[in-house]
């Protein structure tokens, strides 16, 4: 309780400061209650507090402030949050924190700190994602308008937003005395984009093998040829997408991740997402379609996830039904997750000679409705039909489940 005084007081403090110094502020909570009924046998039927929009256990709450010079080349940029998991942490977490100055006539851009800059993060649906960032450098050029290029250099990778973002050191928080590694496993990126306005963006970002997870169970050992890059963004990763905007009211961006490329022909996983949608006036339609592939010794299924879904307001009020089809996969009620956001499916790789083959199919009818441009209160029912080729839940080989849920927003 002392912390959260101490924290509650320096945002207040920050903020009644800002005024002065002309510190600018947004952010949001995301709440929300879902009665979940897992269609296991014997199971009760149980409340969960989840967060749908930001896809949070409990709940998610985030302050984001930043202030520029008056000659605009140089400011801060910084988060505080809250979600998910407050045992590791507390409350509040610092998911990035971070200065920044521009020069040569704004070509350049460096950032230091826990740096968290989203030029490359992916549009798609599905991966929205990039390469990672952390505690260490962010060097930007701007050669010519349009031209994105960066490199980064990074000690400590941050932690998922399941984690609540935080810096974890070997199962604790860290002391920075001791976060040392080797020129070697540091965490590099390599990062590119390129903008031609009104018709296409391209971008693409590279992050090499690294040991900057900090969230291995032991420290690796200087004769440790085997080590598994298994912690936070410590795979070798390329990912990429392209966007289109040459036709008006059509959303249309195709995205792909490449991982484990320090051992891509055993170990390599493939995410192929494409991002379709249209406005028909007020109407829209979407389609959103992923593919997972994986390389192994033995031959895999492929995942093949279908997600169809429109919309048609009627002023503030928002109708929405969204369906999925996932071969290869299962909602992650069945998995145990107890999840319920429209990304709330995990896939599910297997061996072609192995009878393991798992499937769902999920209808999600919602209605949003806006009090405002920053306030909405969204209903929701959630049915998810799993199914499998052998008796996956418990003595049956399907299950089926519902949430009922009610989510909230409120964005300052």
């Amino acid at each position: 309780m002392k912390k959260l005084l101490v924290i509650l007081v320096l945002i207040a403090t920050i903020t009644i400061t800002g005024y002065a110094q002309e510190l600018k502020f947004d952010g949001y909570v995301n709440a929300g209650l879902g009665v979940v009924a897992t269609g296991e046998e014997d199971a009760d039927i149980f409340l969960k507090p989840f967060g749908v929009d930001s896809e949070q256990n409990g709940y998610r709450f985030r302050l984001n402030g930043s202030y520029t010079n008056e000659d605009k080349n140089a400011g801060v940029r910084f988060r505080f949050q809250s979600q998910s998991r407050l045992d590791q942490a507390g409350y509040f977490s610092l998911p990035y924190a971070y200065g920044w100055v521009n020069f040569l006539d704004n070509i350049f851009y460096l950032a230091g700190g826990i740096v968290d800059d989203g030029t490359w993060v992916t549009a798609d649906w599905w991966i929205n994602d990039d390469v990672g960032k952390g505690l260490g450098l962010l060097l930007k050029a701007t050669p010519i308008q349009g031209l994105d290029l960066g490199v980064g250099a990074y000690a400590f990778s941050q932690q998922g937003g399941g984690n609540n973002n935080i810096l974890n050191f070997q199962s604790g928080l860290p002391n920075f005395a001791g976060v040392t590694p080797k020129i070697g496993d540091a965490k590099y990126t390599l990062n590119g984009a390129f903008n031609v306005p009104d018709l296409l963006r391209v971008g693409a970002s590279f992050r090499l093998k690294n040991k900057a997870g900090w969230d291995r169970s032991l420290p690796p050992e200087d004769d440790d040829t085997d080590y598994v890059y298994d912690g936070r963004h410590e795979s070798s990763l390329l990912m990429a997408d392209v966007r289109l905007f040459a036709v008006s009211g059509l959303t249309a961006i195709v995205a792909v991740s490449l991982d484990r490329l320090e051992d891509f022909s055993d170990a390599g996983n493939i995410v192929l997402s494409e991002t379709f949608g249209y406005k028909f006036g007020d109407i829209g339609l979407g389609l959103n379609a992923v593919q997972f592939l994986y390389n192994r010794e033995a031959d895999y299924n492929p995942g093949l996830l279908f997600n169809l879904w429109g919309s048609m307001p009627f002023g503030k009020i928002v109708p929405r039904v969204d369906l999925v089809y996932f071969m290869g996969g299962s909602s992650t009620v069945a998995t145990g997750a107890n999840t319920w956001h429209r990304k709330g499916f995990a896939n599910r790789a297997a061996a072609k000679d192995a009878d393991e083959d798992y499937s769902v199919f999920s209808a999600r009818p919602s209605i949003k409705f806006n009090l405002d441009s920053k306030t909405f209160v969204e209903v929701g029912d959630m049915i998810n039909y799993d199914f499998a080729s052998f008796e996956a839940f418990g003595s049956d080989k399907s299950r089926l489940s519902n949430v009922f849920y009610v989510d909230l927003k409120w964005s300052f």
